[in-house]
């Protein structure tokens, strides 16, 4: 199988693409490289998915200028992350997530691939809500622009399909971690924090919850969804799915599991932020019955990997 990966050389992306080329599949990857985080990071992504069966196009998601073609599927995983990015770059959202979506669903028109996964995320959840995230039962009311940004292709990959056969999914992501992770995320910066003695922004006195899943779960759950997507009887479609862990952590105990692990006690500033979700909880029932996900990372293995990964690869 060839597939198409845009932001090959992000988080997710980069495990991902690991799996797909220890399977035999022939992998295309484009990246912008850009510095939301130290692009050092996903330069050694990149240097660790050298293969004979990957090619890498430095490339924006706007401009994807490939000759490539004969594609069997494409995944689109660039986009502007977090919901927490400095005002001068707000912008990097419309560019990146809205923009940079339809240009990736064109390319596919014009490449001729029908069958398509994309990163959606939690944050399409309404705040409101008391109960767990369902991909059918529950709000979509978003919070942040991230999260109006990510909606808003769920709602173009539906249109999209009405003019164009495809079969699409939207995987809807819930507090991805593990080795290799985002810095800006907050068990990465906690570690990082508390290793260096800086003092670590903890808002909202820690009382939010976050439905953390580790890395290679959420990989799994993809690779659940390359199987549906090419067993669906029928093209013109788009689906959702929640990819989480259905075990929301609180975020004050996420800084005292790391704190007990390292060794060391925080030093911590309490802040406050109003843009995010008090608690996040995926319900997991669909993903579970037809893409045949099922989490089995706990939260407490998870962290101690990550952690003994981020002794070797701190200062990268």
């Amino acid at each position: 199988m060839k597939v198409l990966v845009t932001g090959s050389s992000g988080f997710i992306g980069f495990h991902l693409i690991k799996k797909l080329l220890n399977s035999g599949h022939e992998v295309v990857g484009i990246d912008d490289h850009n510095d939301y985080y130290n692009p050092d990071l996903k330069l050694k992504r990149l240097a660790l998915l050298e293969s004979k069966n990957f090619s890498f196009h430095l490339l924006d998601i706007n401009n994807m200028s490939i000759n490539d073609k004969n594609f069997d599927l494409a995944i689109n995983l660039a986009a502007q992350a977090g919901v927490r990015v400095t005002k001068e770059k707000e912008y990097l959202y419309e560019s990146s997530n809205v923009t940079g979506f339809k240009s990736f669903c064109n390319f596919c028109r014009k490449k001729n691939i029908n069958k398509i996964l994309y990163a959606s995320s939690s944050s399409v959840y309404s705040e409101t809500n008391k109960e767990k995230f369902s991909e059918d039962a529950t709000m979509l009311e978003p919070k942040s622009i991230y999260g109006k940004s990510k909606l808003s292709n769920e709602i173009y990959a539906t249109e999209f399909i009405k003019s164009y056969e495809a079969s699409m999914i939207g995987l809807r992501f819930f507090s991805v971690y593990g080795p290799f992770g985002r810095p800006d995320m907050a068990y990465y910066s906690f570690a990082k924090g508390i290793k260096e003695r800086r003092i670590i922004s903890l808002n909202n006195e820690g009382n939010m919850y976050r439905d953390m899943t580790f890395i290679d779960d959420i990989v799994e759950g993809i690779l659940g969804a390359i199987d549906y997507v090419f067993n669906l009887e029928n093209d013109s479609r788009n689906e959702v799915f929640n990819l989480g862990n259905d075990a929301p952590i609180k975020t004050s105990y996420l800084l005292h599991k790391i704190e007990d692990i390292i060794g060391i006690k925080a030093l911590i500033h309490h802040s406050k932020t109003e843009n995010e979700h008090q608690i996040t909880h995926a319900d997991i029932t669909k993903a579970k019955n037809l893409l045949g996900y099922q989490p089995k990372v706990s939260f407490e293995d998870g962290i101690e990997r990550f952690l003994d990964w981020h002794r070797h690869y701190e200062n990268i």
